[in-house]
Formats: structure tokens, sequence, C-alpha cells
């Protein structure tokens, strides 16, 4: 997913501090480095400043959503996939994520309609395990946006981790499939192959578009291979997909959680 800054547990804890605050490096969209949202012309920026952690307060458009106690966003490094582990144990990372739920909480009661919050949110509880909340946040960004291909995928993720009812099919009912990533919905349909998926996505002569799709190729390719029980092949394509997303892009630090998990599963 495009223009996304991860909200998974991992490394590099950057931690909201006081209400008096300053926007760190900007991106192309006029997006604090810790931009939250995923579509072009909007930010949910997480300000930040340094010294000692107060309160938080996020930029939630033109209004503040103030958050008691310590929020922390998480961004995975992704040039090392396994560097998590000397941060803390398991408890703590979902701790942290249990503060981005929280966030994301108050995100919603200020717009109801964001489909944003509601997919960063279904992200958080997709990694703490809690499947059926993901799934009913995942359903809900897509009803607010059933045009954005990413939210039909991650609800056939989610469905099939939680061995889950599929929805699949109605999700992509209004997806533009003469467009990326419709290669990947096609794979998850059993209407083409993992090569033909990754021959589509490197066949672009935009080299940023190219990285792009290449990088999110690998991830859903991997999760498909997960899904066939082939943890080895999984582990090799999400490891490429750590390494070579873009940081805005959840797969690449998606990627790294998934890493994360097959290493404590063995």
């Amino acid at each position: 997913m495009r223009l996304s800054v991860t909200v998974i547990a991992g490394v590099l804890l950057a931690s909201i501090a006081s209400p008096v605050l300053a926007a760190s490096q900007q991106d192309q969209d006029g997006c604090g480095a810790y931009a939250l949202d995923h579509k072009p012309g909007g930010c949910l920026r997480i300000e930040h400043a340094g010294g000692e952690i107060a309160q938080g307060r996020a930029a939630y458009g033109s209004q503040d959503v103030t958050v008691d106690a310590t929020i922390q966003m998480v961004r995975l490094d992704s040039k090392d996939p396994d560097a998590h582990h000397g941060r803390g144990s398991k408890e703590q990372a979902k701790n942290d994520l249990n503060q981005l739920i929280a966030y994301y909480n108050a995100a919603i009661k200020v717009d109801p309609k964001d489909d944003d919050a509601y997919f960063h949110r279904a992200l958080a509880n997709f990694y703490t395990g809690s499947l059926p909340k993901a799934a009913a946040d995942l359903s809900q960004a897509n009803k607010l946006d059933p045009q954005y291909p990413y939210y039909a995928l991650w609800i056939d993720i989610v469905d099939k981790r939680g061995d889950l009812a599929s929805h699949f099919a109605q999700a992509i009912t209004k997806i533009d499939m003469a467009k990326w990533p419709a290669p990947v919905i096609r794979l998850f349909l059993g209407q083409t192959t993992p090569e033909a998926v990754l021959a589509a996505a490197a066949d672009d002569p935009d080299a940023k578009t190219k990285r792009g799709q290449v990088c999110e190729a690998n991830f859903y390719v991997g999760q498909l291979a997960l899904q066939r029980g082939d943890k080895e092949e999984a582990a090799r394509l999400f490891r490429l997909a750590a390494a070579g997303c873009p940081r805005e892009f959840v797969e690449g630090s998606s990627a790294n959680a998934e890493l994360g998990a097959l290493s404590a599963s063995r």
C-alpha cells in the first residue's frame, strides 16, 4: 500500500511528545516524516519534538486529537528484519500496538468516516492477534472506499489467517482491474501465477513505480506462499519486501512483522 508509514510493532519507536511541537521532515505531499495517511492530499500527522514525553497530541486534518498517556508510533527497520528481537519482549511489542489502537480509536472518534484510520487500526489488531477485530475494521474501510484495492487484499489475508469466511469476492467488486495491483488480486483469486505477478510488477518504465510494484508483489506472493505452508519461500519473499520496499509502504514493515513471527515459530 502506497503512502503509508507503518503502524505495526517492530523497532525504532518514534515517541509522541509535548503539545508544543514542530513537524519533522517533510515528504512530497507536505506531510511530516511520520505521516499516517495512505492517500495523496491528506495527512494524519504525528508531530513530535525532543524532550520528556508528556501528553500526546496529533494533528488530524484541521483538528487535534489529544491522547492521554504515552503513545508511540512504530517503524520497522527494513535493513534488519530481526532487529526487533533486541528491543524487548513480545509483550512490549503488543503493548506498543495497543497504544496505537488507542490512538486510532481517538482518530475514528473525530472522523468515523476515515477509512485510513480503520485500516491502520486493523493492522494493529491483526498483529496483536485480534483477527475478528482486524476483519471488522477492514470491512468498514472497504465500505467507506470500495475502490481502494489494498483493503480487499488485506481482507483476504486476514480471512485466511483466521480461517474466517471469505469476503474477498465481495470486496473487489468496485476495483479497477485494469490497474495495478490487479495482477495480485488475480493471484489471490487463483487466476494467475506468482511468476506472472512478479513479471507484471517489474514491467514498468518508471523506476519508482517499478520499485513499489515489485515490493508489493514480493509481499503478497509471500503471503500466498505462507498460506500454502511454504514458510521458506515466504521468508525469502518477505526479506525481499523488507529490504526493497520504500519506507512509506506498509508491505515492507508488514514483511518484517511476518519474518519475526516466522522466526519465533521455529
